[in-house]
Formats: C-alpha cells, sequence, structure tokens
C-alpha cells in the first residue's frame, strides 16, 4: 500500500485571496460590472476560474461570460504572485518531510497553480500537479486522483488535505483519510459539517496528527 498526501491549493497551502479578488474585480470593472467585497469572492473560491466568474456575474449571458473570464485571466496570469504567499509552517513541513510522496490537487488552472509553486520554490516537493483544466473532470469527482492512483499502484492509502467541502467529499469518495483546515477560506464550524477525519487550525499542526504515524509516514 503506498501512503501520499494530497494537498488542495488556495486557502491550504497558499493565502491567495486578495491577488484572485484584486484580479476578478480588475476584470468587473474594465468590463462595465460592480465589483463585490474580497469576502464575497473568497467565498466563490474553489471550483475553477470560470464558476468563479459565473458566481460573480450572477447569471451572465455566455458573451458577457467570455469577456469577462478573459480579463480575468489575463490580469490574473501577471498578478497572481503580487501578494500570494505560503501559509506559516507550510515550507517548513516540506522541507522536514521529504520522504513523504506529495501532491497538489486543485480546481486551480494547470498553468496558475504551476507558475505559483515554481514562484515560491515548492514546486518540486509534489511529484504530482493535477490542475483544474489538466483532466476533463475536477473536484470533488474522484477520478481527479486517477494519475496518482495509477502510478502508485492501488490500493492506494493517504490523506486529502484542503479548506472546503469539496476537498473532503472528493477524498472521503476516494477512499482518502481527510484533513480540513480551518484558516483558509472556510469556516471552522462549516468544516465540522463535512465531519472531516481531522481538522486542524494552524499549517504547523499538521505533523503532529495521528494518520502520519498510523500511516508509516513520518519513518
Amino acid at each position: 500500500m503506498s501512503p501520499v498526501l494530497i494537498f488542495d491549493l488556495d486557502g491550504t497551502l497558499i493565502d491567495s485571496k486578495r491577488d484572485i479578488a484584486d484580479s476578478l474585480n480588475f476584470a468587473l470593472a474594465q468590463e462595465g460590472f460592480d465589483t463585490l467585497p474580497a469576502s464575497k469572492i473568497e467565498e466563490m473560491v474553489g471550483h475553477g476560474a470560470k464558476t468563479l466568474v459565473r458566481d460573480a456575474l450572477g447569471n451572465p449571458s455566455d458573451e458577457a461570460l467570455g469577456r469577462v473570464f478573459l480579463s480575468f485571466w489575463n490580469r490574473y496570469h501577471d498578478h497572481l504572485l503580487d501578494e500570494t504567499k505560503l501559509y506559516p509552517g507550510v515550507l517548513d513541513f516540506l522541507e522536514n518531510y521529504p520522504q513523504i510522496t506529495k501532491a497538489v490537487v486543485t480546481n486551480k488552472p494547470e498553468l496558475f497553480s504551476q507558475k505559483i509553486l515554481e514562484g515560491l520554490g515548492i514546486r518540486s516537493h509534489f511529484r504530482w500537479l493535477i490542475g483544474g483544466d489538466t483532466l476533463p473532470i475536477q473536484k470533488p469527482n474522484p477520478e481527479v486522483f486517477a494519475p496518482i492512483f495509477r502510478e502508485l499502484g492501488e490500493p492506494v492509502s493517504g490523506v486529502m488535505v484542503g479548506d472546503s467541502h469539496v476537498d473532503i467529499e472528493c477524498g472521503r469518495a476516494a477512499g482518502l483519510k481527510t484533513c480540513a483546515v480551518s484558516y483558509g477560506f472556510r469556516p471552522r464550524e462549516e468544516l465540522l459539517n463535512y465531519q472531516p477525519d481531522f481538522l486542524i487550525d494552524r499549517f504547523s499542526d499538521f505533523s503532529a496528527l495521528p494518520f502520519l504515524q498510523e500511516e508509516g509516514l513520518n519513518s
């Protein structure tokens, strides 16, 4: 059995909410739409870039969606590392546990995800990066893990770590343990409703969780 740690990106490894909100509001304003409070945009993050733009517009026409999405894509591509940073404790964990097989599985487009991981200097810590457009499906569809499971050889044990119900549902459906993080884009109370196996309030608490020993990940 091959253990693996699979991480969400936004709200889990990186604090990206300001750059996402700034780029989306830039696109909305440029195309003649009302901007939104950053807190409202934060609630929408997690289902991919196009869904984010669609939710921000409400019930847009295909033409409006296309215009705003293109504006957001271009703006965010050039500004996705203006304020985005790793959460405290992430880099220490990655450097202290090189023996653990790790992946990033996110609904963020692969191009953006790759650029951020490389820009923050942590891409080499992850054996796989699966973005929201890498495959025809996204989280919470557990088939998003198929490339990882095929390479490791089933059965696979491990943990899905994320900040939303999408991550919890996806990990559980794939037979993984789930660890929710409350410091990200969703409140603690909401995460508890989805009954993750573990919940942490700081990434620095991650290495103390019992599954590291139970699964042999800490050896």
